[in-house]
């Protein structure tokens, strides 16, 4: 068994991770650290694991993977400080705050030897696979464009996504669902920044949008919002049909998601069997981490980080 150690008690860390880590079979919960002693030492009574500071828990030998789950600015220090003292790290999105952050991150993970996994829990959802399959059977004929949108009513006052100057906005906080969902699906290796749009408030980027081509002719867009109304979802059209998936990014373990399929003007939509992402991240982590191979992994935490400076320093740029 995987000792496991949670490195910060944030809400999906209580809500999603732990109860996935619970019916893991191949990791268990020894640790937990929290800003506040008291509060990891409340969490961890309940999960009967033990309560640790920051610094004993990236230096304890009674753990080996990292579950980090801190506000967006703090991702790079501790990340690095665990894959320092020998840990494996599955770091919440984004890895890093820019490609040059993630960059200097996995230097220190190939460095140590260690997997650095960005939290893209999402795509470990049988359903996303059953999409690609769909796409390589030519169901939909060749794939013209990806057009995906992440969007809520807002995180409470206080909460560090409020706060820029903690990597908060709605644009670090949720790009990375979109642009994985275009690293994933489409064929195109590079991307040509097309237009983007960013509305800020006192510093705070609270809804992004941009456009983008590929190298293979396929056109992207997307949008992350705080302050809209939940929507969650990506849709693929190719020649002769089209592909939705409502509530992709945040599907309940316990939902059969319908995936929406039109081809040739026929209607082939299905449901999606019932699954919790959380779970099978953290068993694929595992598996990772026993087979002593992840450079696929650093390989997409790089490309990630890449897409995302593209599009924010071509937006940024608009506004010089």
């Amino acid at each position: 068994m995987i000792r496991v150690g949670i490195l910060g008690c944030s809400d999906i860390a209580r809500r999603k991770f732990i109860p996935a880590l619970r019916n893991s079979r191949q990791a268990r919960l020894v640790a937990v650290a929290g800003r506040q002693r008291e509060r990891a030492a409340v969490l961890a009574a309940d999960l009967s694991a033990n309560a640790m500071t920051y610094e004993e828990l990236v230096s304890t030998p009674a753990v080996d993977l990292l579950y980090i789950s801190l506000p967006n600015h703090l991702h790079e220090e501790w990340s690095i400080r665990a894959l320092e003292q020998g840990k494996h790290v599955i770091c919440e999105k984004p890895l890093g705050l820019c490609l040059a952050a993630v960059m200097r991150m996995l230097e220190v993970a190939d460095r140590h030897g260690r997997l650095l996994f960005e939290n893209v829990m999402y795509l470990q959802h049988p359903q996303h696979m059953l999409v690609k399959d769909l796409l390589s059977s030519g169901r939909i004929g060749r794939t013209l464009s990806l057009r995906s949108e992440f969007a809520f009513p807002g995180p409470p006052p206080g909460d560090f996504r409020l706060d820029p100057a903690m990597g908060g906005g709605a644009y670090n906080d949720m790009n990375r669902y979109p642009l994985s969902a275009a690293l994933y699906f489409l064929d195109g290796k590079e991307h040509r920044f097309c237009h983007g749009s960013e509305e800020i408030r006192d510093g705070l980027t609270i809804s992004f949008q941009a456009d983008s081509s590929t190298d293979s002719g396929e056109s992207f867009s997307f949008m992350t919002a705080f302050g809209l109304p939940y929507r969650s979802f990506y849709t693929i059209s190719g020649e002769v049909g089209e592909i939705t998936v409502e509530r992709a990014f945040t599907t309940p373990a316990e939902m059969e998601n319908r995936i929406r399929v039109t081809a040739h003007g026929r209607d082939e939509s299905f449901n999606a069997p019932a699954s919790d992402h959380f779970l099978n991240t953290i068993e694929h982590v595992c598996g990772l981490i026993q087979c002593g191979e992840w450079r696929a992994e650093h390989l997409q935490a790089r490309r990630l980080a890449a897409l995302a400076d593209l599009f924010h320093d071509n937006c940024m740029r608009r506004y010089e």
